[in-house]
């Protein structure tokens, strides 16, 4: 599973479209979803601006694993051997 959140033209994540734990079967159709639905919405909400141009097609969306859950090694195996 991944994470998929929509990243704006100057690589800050868009507020409200981060979602966690995306099935492999269902990650075309989220990011299909961000590009052509959300992107438009916060280019327009942004464009003209202070000067601003945002235009969707200069959004993407960034993919981020799940973290491992593996914790050998690592500060929270040392807290569970304190316990």
């Amino acid at each position: 599973m991944l994470e998929l959140r929509l990243i704006d033209p100057y690589g800050y994540a868009v507020p409200g479209t981060t979602h966690p734990n995306v099935p492999e079967a269902n990650i075309a159709e989220v990011e299909k979803r961000l590009l052509e639905v959300a992107a438009p919405k916060h280019a327009a909400r942004w464009d003209g601006i202070n000067g601003y141009r945002f235009y969707a097609a200069d959004y993407r969306v960034q993919r981020t694993p799940e973290p491992t859950t593996a914790t050998s090694g690592t500060f929270l195996d040392w807290l569970t051997t304190v316990a």
